[in-house]
């Protein structure tokens, strides 16, 4: 059986998995253009599971029951276009327990009393689906292309974006309406990144296809510029201090958001598939050598350099990076070490609470102040044919849940009941 362990593999796997599988099908030219027709089939209530070996079958037909009680928002992928994985508004349970485990798609993105996520196991094909958070059930689906679609969506407003291999698409928040699309692109693997009305997509990961970085008007579509990147980036750009982030196997590119013209090129040892962090003070990534990068966003000069691999999560004064299994609370003015670790890779933070998984599926929280642990919540493993797997993909919180993709399943976690 396969049962992959490499630490370096998890890691990467936790910065890559949330962004989901985009493929190297390429254009297959017959695949149906997006409908603006609601759709709300309802799945069969069929299980999937194992062929053998362990059994931790989940329902394939939402509602989950009982309802969650969430609130607060989580836009994008990382939380906000600096991929900084942190909302100082919204707090985790202070004591956690599994409302429902579903199969229920991918990585999901909040805003008020919608969320939106990709279908994922069972489906004949890919939607971006609109759900009620409290349940996970359906309430609408928009059909986009049979190839491959990139994981998760972002919400910008009243706007929906989100990427397939070869382009963009923006959708209605509320309703079932592709309002513009495109355009070829081939090569998309990360989600794109939205700030300031401009949404930035990443593209040319594939053979004989020029790597480059495209900005488009949120409200139209309209290219606003290109920028090329001579080598592959396949991870989610960052937008913060009026540029754009992005990093490809050999360098750290930083380009302006309004026109497109390079403001640095830094030469590191990195990899194509990493997601930079950025905000008005730095830009932060993690190199191939295991080592966490603070750049000046205005030239790329090195403020910093500490252990670490995978993207961090940068809160006020302190950002968290998973160095050796466990998550490290560096302060952001010069890298030192300023608390106790953790166990386990960082994926998100709300307010005082951290939210880390280890390489065996188990998700806990931890209170930043205090330095100790909330609760833990063990996510099973699942066998498909010969393979083995487990682990946690994506941990969302907002105000009275926490969303957790998991190998086994889409976990709803809230408030633990009496």
């Amino acid at each position: 059986m396969s049962r992959p362990r490499s630490r370096r593999r998890y890691l990467q796997l936790l910065g890559s998995a949330s962004l989901g599988v985009a493929g190297c099908l390429g254009r297959d030219g017959g695949s149906p253009s997006p409908t603006t027709e609601a759709t709300t089939t309802d799945e069969p209530t069929t299980t999937y599971g194992p062929t053998s070996g362990p059994d931790e079958r989940v329902t394939a037909t939402p509602p989950g029951d009982p309802s969650l009680s969430p609130s607060g928002a989580w836009p994008q992928y990382r939380f906000d276009a600096g991929n900084t994985g942190y909302n100082p508004d919204v707090s985790v349970p202070a004591d956690a327990e599994e409302y429902w485990r579903l199969n229920a798609g991918g990585s999901p993105v909040l805003d008020g009393d919608r969320l939106y996520n990709l279908h994922g196991r069972g489906r004949d094909r890919r939607a971006l689906v609109r759900r009620d958070p409290a349940t996970m059930a359906e309430r609408a689906a928009t059909p986009l292309v049979g190839y491959g679609v990139n994981s998760p969506p972002v919400v910008a407003g009243d706007r929906v974006v989100v990427t397939t291999f070869i382009e963009a698409f923006c959708l209605a928040a509320d309703r079932d309406e592709v309002l513009w699309r495109g355009p070829e692109m081939d090569g998309i693997h990360g989600p794109p990144a939205v700030g300031d009305g401009v949404a930035v997509v990443s593209g040319g990961g594939f053979d004989g296809v020029p790597t480059q970085l495209r900005a488009f008007e949120l409200a139209d579509g309209s290219e606003r510029w290109r920028y090329d990147l001579e080598s592959d980036a396949k991870g989610a750009p960052a937008v913060a201090d009026g540029a754009v982030f992005v990093v490809t196997g050999d360098a750290v590119h930083a380009v302006d958001l309004a026109t497109g013209e390079r403001r640095f090129r830094v030469e590191a040892r990195t990899s194509e598939w990493t997601t930079p962090v950025a905000t008005t003070e730095a830009a932060y990534l993690t190199t191939r050598d295991d080592e966490l990068l603070a750049l000046a966003p205005t030239d790329g000069t090195e403020r910093w350099r500490s252990p670490g691999s995978g993207a961090p999560v940068v809160a006020d004064d302190v950002l968290h990076v998973a160095v050796d299994g466990e998550t490290a609370t560096l302060s952001r003015d010069d890298g030192r070490e300023a608390a106790a670790r953790f166990s386990g890779a960082p994926h998100a933070r709300a307010r005082e609470t951290m939210v880390v998984s280890g390489e065996q599926g188990r998700l806990a929280a931890y209170d930043t102040g205090e330095e100790r642990q909330l609760w833990a919540h063990q996510t099973p493993e699942v066998q498909v044919a010969d393979v083995i797997s487990r682990g946690v993909s994506a941990a969302v919180p907002v105000d009275g849940a926490v969303y957790v993709v998991a190998a086994d399943g889409f976990h709803g976690l809230g408030p633990a009941r009496d």
